[in-house]
């Protein structure tokens, strides 16, 4: 098959290539943190 088109407008740096795992990184973390905050205070351990 043939290669997907790249879009001619957006070409990312190398700064972004290398933020954009950090946020998704850090998005997950906080995701899991709200999750956990969650889950002990349905469980009554925090008031």
């Amino acid at each position: 098959m043939s290669e997907p088109k790249r879009s001619k407008r957006f070409k990312p740096g190398a700064m972004m290539d290398r933020l954009v795992p950090v946020v998704l990184a850090l998005l997950a973390l906080a995701l899991a943190a709200v999750i956990v905050i969650l889950i002990l205070s349905l469980l009554g351990m925090i008031p």
